[in-house]
C-alpha cells in the first residue's frame, strides 16, 4: 500500500480531492513500462468506485482502495487454488499407494454395488406408514418404516452384482398393502453406473401401470466392478482438476501483474514474491529453502520415528514391572494407530498431537524421577532391604533411560514438522484450522468409497 501511495503521490498529493478518471488514466500509462494501462482492468477498477463511472471523477484514496482490494482477491483466490491443489496432490498419494498395494497383492476383483436410500417425496395423498422394498439379483431388502410426512431413512446397503443385474425400487404403504397396492416402483439398469462414481440423484417411482408419478426418491448409487480402474480414474480425475487449477493459478497471476504494472518498480521486490510463490510452469523452478527436504525423505524419516516408537515400547514395557505408565501406554498406541493408516506422512495434525502428549509424559517422568530417585542413587540407606533397594535402583535406571527415549523421539518429531514444505497448506492443518477458527480456509469435501 505504501509504495502504491509513492507511486500516486507523483500525480498528486492530495488523495482526497476528486480527479477525473481520464488524468488518471494517462498517468497510469506513463508509469507502465509498455505506456500502456490496460483499459478492461482500467474499467472494471472504476465500476467499483460508486458514482465514479457517471461522474468521471475519483479521488486518489478511493482508487487506492480499489487497488488494493483488487490484489487481495487475486491473492486470495490463487492462495485458496493453491491449497485445493496440495488436497488433490495429497488424495493422488492416497490413490497411487492404495493401487499400488491393489496390484502387488493381486486382489481378486469383486463387483459392489452400494446403494443408500435417504428420503422421499410423496405426491400421492394417505395415512399409512412407508417403506422402501429393493430387490436386486436375488437379494431383496427392506428399509424400517417411517412417517408419511417427509419421510427419511438414510440407510445404506451392499450388493455382490454383475452386469445383467437390475436394481428394482418398491415403496411399501401400510394403507395401500390391506388392499394388495403399491404406492411406486421404479427400475434402473446397474450398467447405468458404469463410470464407478457415486451418483446422487433423484429417481421418479410410478404407479403399476406406469400412467402418473406416485413419489420420488433421492439415492446415491455407486458400482464398483474393478478397483484398480476405479482407483486409476480417481488419480486421471485429480490430476485433470490440478491442471485446471494451475491454469487458472496462471491466470490469476497475469492479472495481478496487469493490475501491478504502474507500481512495478516501486513494489518489485514484493511483487516477484508473489509470483514465485505460485508459479506452476515446469520450465520456472523454485528456489527451495535448505531448511525444507523433500516428500521421499520426510517419509523415509516417518518409517525411522515407527522404529523409535517400537523401541519406545521396549522400553515402557520393562518400566511398567515396577511403575504404572498408563498415559505412556496411550501415547504409544497413538502413535501406532497414526502409522496404521499412515506409513507416509499424510498428516501433520497427527505429528502435532505426539508432540504434545510426549511432551506430557516427558513432564510426567521428570516429575517422577525428582521425587523418587534421590534415595536410590546415593549410599545404600539401612532402612532399607538389599533386595529391594537393588530393584528400586534398576527401576530408577531403566526410568532415566525410558526419558532418554522419549527425549530422541520427542526431537525427532519436530525435525519433522520442522523441515516439512509447505506447512502452511498442508490438508489436516487446514481442517484443524477451519475448526478452531485460526483462519478462514474453504475446505473442499471429496466423498470417494474406495475400499
Amino acid at each position: 500500500m505504501n509504495q502504491v501511495q509513492e507511486v500516486f503521490n507523483e500525480f498528486s498529493q492530495l488523495h482526497n480531492q476528486k480527479y477525473n478518471v481520464g488524468e488518471i488514466l494517462s498517468f497510469l500509462d506513463s508509469k507502465c513500462a509498455n505506456g500502456y494501462f490496460d483499459r478492461d482492468v482500467y474499467q472494471q477498477l472504476i465500476e467499483q468506485i460508486p458514482q465514479a463511472q457517471t461522474q468521471q471523477q475519483c479521488t486518489i484514496n478511493q482508487l487506492i482502495n480499489v487497488f488494493k482490494k483488487a490484489q487481495d482477491v487475486l491473492n486470495d483466490k490463487i492462495s485458496k487454488c493453491q491449497q485445493i491443489i496440495d488436497q488433490k496432490n495429497i488424495e493422488i498419494r492416497a490413490y497411487n499407494d492404495k493401487l499400488r498395494q491393489s496390484q502387488t497383492n493381486n486382489v481378486i476383483q469383486s463387483s459392489k454395488l452400494n446403494v443408500e436410500i435417504l428420503d422421499a417425496e410423496i405426491l400421492y395423498q394417505g395415512n399409512g406408514q412407508l417403506q422402501i422394498s429393493l430387490e436386486c439379483m436375488s437379494s431383496v431388502v427392506y428399509t424400517q418404516l417411517t412417517k408419511r410426512q417427509k419421510p427419511v431413512w438414510n440407510e445404506s446397503f451392499e450388493f455382490n452384482v454383475n452386469e445383467q443385474a437390475v436394481m428394482k425400487f418398491i415403496l411399501l404403504d401400510t394403507e395401500l398393502q390391506q388392499k394388495r397396492g403399491i404406492g411406486g416402483v421404479a427400475y434402473i439398469d446397474i450398467n447405468t453406473f458404469g463410470d464407478q462414481m457415486l451418483h446422487d440423484f433423484t429417481v421418479n417411482l410410478s404407479d403399476e401401470i406406469n400412467s402418473a408419478v406416485r413419489a420420488k426418491l433421492h439415492l446415491k448409487i455407486q458400482w464398483i466392478f474393478s478397483k484398480n480402474k476405479y482407483l486409476q480414474d480417481l488419480i486421471n480425475e485429480n490430476t485433470t482438476q490440478i491442471n485446471q487449477l494451475e491454469q487458472e493459478i496462471n491466470d490469476h497471476i497475469v492479472d495481478l501483474d496487469i493490475i501491478n504494472s504502474p507500481f512495478k518498480q516501486a513494489i518489485k521486490f514484493q511483487n516477484n514474491l508473489t509470483i514465485s510463490t505460485y508459479q506452476t510452469q515446469p520450465n520456472q523452478q523454485q528456489q527451495a529453502s535448505p531448511l525444507l527436504i523433500s516428500e521421499n525423505q520426510i517419509d523415509r524419516l516417518v518409517q525411522i520415528s515407527l522404529l523409535l516408537i517400537i523401541l519406545y515400547l521396549v522400553f515402557g514395557l520393562l518400566n511398567s514391572m515396577y511403575r504404572t505408565l498408563n498415559f505412556d501406554f496411550l501415547v504409544i498406541f497413538y502413535c501406532f494407530l497414526f502409522y496404521q493408516k499412515n506409513y507416509r506422512l499424510q498428516s501433520l495434525l497427527h505429528i502435532k498431537i505426539i508432540m504434545v502428549m510426549l511432551g506430557i509424559a516427558l513432564l510426567i517422568d521428570i516429575i517422577w524421577l525428582a521425587i523418587y530417585s534421590t534415595p536410590y542413587l546415593g549410599e545404600f540407606n539401612a532402612h532399607y532391604d538389599h533386595l529391594e533397594y537393588g530393584l528400586q535402583k534398576y527401576q530408577i535406571i531403566l526410568s532415566w533411560l525410558l526419558l532418554f527415549v522419549k527425549i530422541v523421539v520427542l526431537i525427532f518429531y519436530v525435525h519433522i514438522y520442522a523441515t516439512y514444505p509447505d506447512k502452511s497448506t498442508q490438508v489436516y492443518d487446514q481442517q484443524w484450522n477451519a475448526i478452531f477458527g485460526w483462519k478462514d480456509i474453504k475446505q473442499i469435501n471429496v466423498y470417494r468409497n474406495y475400499n
